[in-house]
């Protein structure tokens, strides 16, 4: 594989004080995992679900939220105000929220290694529309490659996918969550490429 033509990010290294001061300044959701859960949740607001998948050094980390379990955050912004919002993702790499209608950029990825807490940048965006109860964007699968190095972990960021796999889980996501097919509408992640200007 050339190597000039992989999607490769340093991953960040984030201190447990950083994160903690980072947290303090934003809303932080847990994932709605049941239909009595939604019901308690934003009333009005679309649920927005998904998968994540974590690949470290070609196997796929199991997790979750206990104690000992590699748990994720997804890190995103509305188009409105900018204000921080983070979403812990569930057991089994599932993630449910509910957010109002709007655009909305996923700006990082954090997730457990080691016992560290790391950070990946993204760079991708979604649509949450008015009109529909639920919203899949997607399975996003993180692919990365973790060395031991002088100073602690040393890592990048080999790949980031966004498959429809809606056909295989959406029904039953959905029926735990108390709705139906006809309640959704998909609206996958896109990447948002920056493209060079000239005169």
């Amino acid at each position: 594989m050339n190597h000039l033509f992989r999607n490769q990010h340093r991953i960040a290294l984030c201190t447990t004080l950083v994160m903690a001061l980072g947290l303090s300044a934003c809303s932080t959701m847990t994932s709605i995992e049941s239909g009595d859960q939604l019901a308690d949740a934003a009333p009005g607001e679309p649920v927005v679900f998904g998968k994540f998948r974590l690949v470290r050094n070609g196997t796929e980390a199991d997790l979750g939220t206990g104690l000992f379990a590699n748990r994720a955050m997804l890190h995103f912004v509305n188009g409105k105000d900018d204000r921080d919002i983070v979403g812990q993702v569930g057991d089994d790499g599932e993630f449910a929220w509910t957010l109002a209608p709007g655009r909305y950029r996923l700006t990082a990825i954090d997730f457990d290694s080691r016992g560290e807490r790391e950070s990946a940048e993204t760079n991708f965006t979604f649509v949450v529309p008015a009109d529909h109860k639920a919203v899949y964007i997607g399975s996003i699968t993180l692919e990365a490659t973790f060395e031991s190095g002088y100073y602690g972990l040393n890592g990048i960021v080999d790949d980031y996918r966004v498959t429809n796999d809606c056909a295989a889980e959406c029904a039953g996501r959905l029926d735990r969550l108390g709705l139906s097919m006809n309640d959704m509408t998909v609206e996958l992640l896109t990447e948002q490429y920056h493209l060079a200007h000239t005169d």
